[in-house]
């Protein structure tokens, strides 16, 4: 882990999306945009100082549900400085440390549905390949993966207990059903880079809970 301002940041775990038109949410009390989102963290540009190793809350409206997460801040760099009645603008990292009710499980689903979007576009021009919807909800609850690594045109699916993303590749709950498994090795195998890194967001999806954060009972 790298030093920076007396805090240490913390390496990401999980590959992240970067939304084209950032979502508009709160860090606290005030208005942010949300650039990127994972399982672990988030990105966030700002017009306000945040303190690195402090603690944040972020919530995400979407879909008519709010996405509440406690994070920690990992870095703050200014962006912009202020030119006349403009504030200086700042691109803040967030790492999640605990979501409150069912806010883990909403936030796989954006990311589900980003994942998915994305996915369909490079899918367009596919024939023979059906949709992949279901697979968000193949949430693992043990600590048995599968490895599937594309080595010289072939799958090679080995058990492993690391839920780390192989380079070329993904890695699966072990409970995911092996149809799931044959559509991601699919998938993977007719998309370009971006649309092999954003498998590998549909693979995570599924990585047992204990690879997440927390989940606390809200109390208003």
């Amino acid at each position: 882990m790298a030093r920076r301002g007396g805090y240490f940041e913390v390496k990401r775990r999980f590959e992240r999306i970067h939304f084209e038109h950032p979502i508009e949410a709160r860090l606290t009390d005030s208005p942010v945009r949300v650039l990127d989102l994972a399982i672990g963290g988030a990105r966030v540009t700002t017009d306000f100082r945040v303190a690195p190793g402090s603690t944040q809350q972020l919530r995400i409206d979407w879909e008519g549900k709010a996405i509440r997460l406690t994070c920690t801040a990992t870095r703050c760099t200014l962006l912009t400085f202020a030119t006349g009645g403009e504030k200086s603008t700042y691109d803040v990292g967030l790492r999640i440390v605990e979501t409150l009710d069912d806010s883990d499980q909403m936030m796989r689903e954006l990311i589900h549905s980003y994942v998915m979007k994305a996915l369909d576009e490079q899918r367009a021009n596919w024939e023979g390949i059906p949709p992949l919807g279901p697979y968000v909800h193949l949430e693992g609850k043990s600590d048995h993966y599968r490895r599937c690594e594309l080595k010289n045109g072939v799958w090679q699916v080995t058990p492993t207990k690391r839920p780390e993303q192989p380079l070329d590749g993904f890695t699966v709950s072990a409970e995911v059903p092996p149809h799931y498994i044959d559509l991601l090795c699919e998938t993977y195998e007719m998309t370009d880079n971006e649309g092999r890194r954003l498998t590998r967001v549909l693979a995570e999806l599924s990585v047992s809970k204990a690879e997440g954060v927390p989940t606390r009972r809200y109390l208003p």
